[in-house]
């Protein structure tokens, strides 16, 4: 899994430990690292740490 470069919303729940109610409350956040082909929505994997470094402290 590690080799992949997209994820979906729920394995980047799984691999950040949070809740996949809350992944979508973020995936949906303004300037998160997404692509969203139809109804999929996928998570760019190399740029999620960067997101959260920048909104340190942010409340979602």
């Amino acid at each position: 899994m590690d080799s992949k470069k997209l994820i979906t919303v729920k394995e980047f729940a799984m691999e950040y430990g949070i809740g996949t109610n809350k992944a979508y409350e973020m995936v949906n956040s303004k300037g998160f690292p997404v692509v969203k082909l139809g109804r999929k929505i996928l998570v760019i994997r190399d740029r999620v740490d960067e997101f959260l470094y920048k909104n340190i402290g942010v409340t979602f």
